[in-house]
């Protein structure tokens, strides 16, 4: 039986939804939300607003948020600025800017970021790229890298340097994607000075941190010696990982490397795995060169070897 006492419930409820328990969790934290307590009655609406136990039920989210928001909780603001962005909880997008302004001001980052994206969109207020700015550069001074790429965002179009310092400030606080765009930028954007080193310096930062395009990427310009020692070895191993992680770039790259068994032992059913895992992409030298090296393969190794990367692919 479950103690009654609502902060020993609420404890109780904690441990439910750790365990994905999300029914029990709920019924558990209810009478300590009916008590007052503001950290259970964020957990019920966190419930309700991310459909939980079944399908959202975001007038119930809004109600236990508007609770909880009574009781000064930033989280709450969130939850109600959130559900006023898209209209639900019998929220308005208009309403958001109250709900975010009481969070920022509360030192919250993110509700700073969601008031410049706001600014920036015009969503729920008029356009306003100076405000914008000034909510952008709160958050990022607080420490919020990922304000710092918003700005980027911002500029990419109309003042790509400008854009670029933001990226770099956004990878230098540990922004993998900022650091992935801001190395693109430098090999690419023909408005922006090239800079070799830095270039490499912050794809490796991105593949090395788990960004699989930037895994593909980097492994590519080691593959090739650009800006970087060159290593067979060291290459497939970078388009191993992009592989496994979903790039259909380094799947690619991996299947060509596993077929010409380029610093990888020779592995024609690997590589077949890999290139049907890859898929098209739409761009068409991409799919040329896919195409090529599937009718290589396909005209030139056991098809039993073949059968069996396909199977792989079809097993559930």
């Amino acid at each position: 039986m479950l103690n009654t006492t609502p902060d020993l419930t609420f404890e109780q409820a904690k441990i439910l939804f750790d365990q994905g328990k999300f029914t029990e969790a709920l019924g558990a934290a209810k009478p300590a939300a009916v008590a007052g307590l503001p950290d259970a009655q964020v957990m019920i609406a966190h419930i309700y607003h991310r459909g939980m136990t079944g399908s959202p039920d975001h007038i119930q989210a809004a109600k236990y948020y508007r609770l909880a928001a009574a009781q000064n909780r930033s989280d709450a603001y969130m939850g109600l600025g959130a559900l006023a962005l898209k209209s639900h909880g019998g929220l308005l997008p208009s309403d958001a800017l109250e709900w975010f302004t009481l969070a920022a001001n509360a030192g919250r980052q993110d509700a700073m970021r969601a008031l410049g994206e706001m600014y920036l969109k015009g969503r729920g207020v008029a356009p306003d790229a100076f405000t914008a700015k000034l909510w952008l550069e709160k958050a990022a001074s607080s420490g919020d890298s990922l304000a710092d790429r918003k700005m980027a965002d911002s500029l990419f179009e109309t003042d790509p340097a400008e854009a670029l310092k933001y990226y770099e400030k956004a990878a230098a606080n540990g922004d993998h994607e900022a650091a992935y765009i801001g190395a693109l930028m430098y090999d690419e954007n023909l408005e922006v000075r090239p800079n070799t080193e830095k270039m490499v310096s912050l794809m490796r930062q991105a593949a090395e941190n788990g960004h699989a395009a930037a895994q593909a990427d980097y492994g590519l310009w080691v593959y090739q010696g650009r800006g970087v020692q060159a290593d067979m070895a060291v290459a497939a191993d970078w388009f191993r990982k992009s592989a496994e992680g979903g790039d259909i770039e380094g799947q690619f790259l991996y299947a060509f490397t596993l077929a010409k068994g380029e610093g990888v032992t020779q592995n024609y059913e690997e590589a077949y795995y890999w290139l049907l895992k890859s898929g098209e992409s739409g761009f068409s030298d991409y799919d040329q060169d896919r195409k090529a090296l599937r009718e290589r393969l396909e005209q030139n190794v056991d098809p039993a070897i073949l059968d069996r990367a396909r199977a792989r692919i079809d097993a559930p």
